[in-house]
């Protein structure tokens, strides 16, 4: 039995090449062969029941196991724009994907608060629930954004997230759970596939559109706002300070003893109060 409602996705957003993949090394992957090797330029959606080699933020591994929800959106960026209009930043982008996921999954469990953990990361009640991994494409018409998300729907027995992600610091200690797991009840996964497609066109066009909008949305439920952290940079580079918001690029404004830093890349932990 197909675990997808390939025709119920197709007739809720036409004019989108959809594909369906049983097995797949990558999402990713494949949206950015379709896009070098066809003349796409409409929105593309490629679903995978099962993913052998995803990819997510920093080169780490995208674990999914049965009853996850993985696939990526492809949306083109106009090469030219009127003088006065200009493209998001890719990290408002990643930001606003991050909101449509975290919005999606809350109009499904109203009563949960969901959060997100900078930049990409859907937290719910302290585990990671969905990532996102948004990167772009050029091509001789036009450029991509191809924007994958990983989100865990009807998974159970979750692993400790060292084993789904092999290069988390040691210090990251957040677990995962699922939307089953907070429930008690699956989801079906191609309505929850749908509400996060409309949604992440929504959140993408306000992005381009009103990208201080973003930035607005994304501190009401950005994850420890106000406390203290510790960011590692990819090179292992750590900074302490208070995390104070998001800056108008999508990154992470940092208040250290000295100056406020903003952070283009990397990872956070929330520091714990002595006592």
């Amino acid at each position: 039995m197909a675990i997808f409602d390939e025709e119920k996705i197709c007739n809720a957003l036409p004019d989108t090449h959809i594909e369906v993949h049983s097995q797949i090394h990558s999402t990713n992957d494949r949206a950015i062969e379709l896009l070098r090797q066809t003349a796409q330029n409409s929105p593309a959606v490629i679903i995978a029941e099962s993913q052998t080699k995803g990819r997510g933020q920093r080169n780490r591994k995208w674990w999914s196991g049965a009853g996850s929800l993985t696939f990526s959106y492809v949306t083109s960026i106009a090469k030219k724009k009127p003088e006065n209009q200009s493209t998001a930043p890719s990290g408002l982008i990643s930001l606003a994907s991050a909101l449509a996921v975290s919005n999606a999954l809350q109009s499904i469990e109203p009563t949960q608060k969901f959060e997100i953990k900078w930049p990409n990361d859907v937290i719910l009640d302290q585990h990671k629930i969905a990532g996102i991994l948004v990167e772009s494409i050029s091509t001789d018409t036009n450029q991509f954004l191809v924007i994958g998300i990983g989100a865990n729907i009807n998974n159970s027995n979750m692993p400790a997230i060292h084993d789904m992600d092999d290069r988390r610091a040691p210090k990251e200690k957040t677990a995962a759970t699922s939307l089953a797991q907070v429930s008690g009840e699956s989801a079906p996964l191609s309505e929850t596939l749908i509400k996060i497609l409309i949604e992440l066109k929504k959140q993408v066009s306000i992005a381009n559109d009103s990208p201080l909008e973003i930035v607005n949305r994304f501190n009401q439920v950005l994850m420890w706002r106000e406390r203290a952290i510790l960011v590692t940079s990819p090179s292992g580079a750590t900074l302490t300070g208070t995390c104070l918001g998001i800056s108008s690029d999508g990154g992470l404004r940092v208040k250290t003893k000295n100056q406020v830093e903003i952070i283009h890349s990397g990872s956070v932990q929330k520091i714990d109060s002595a006592g």
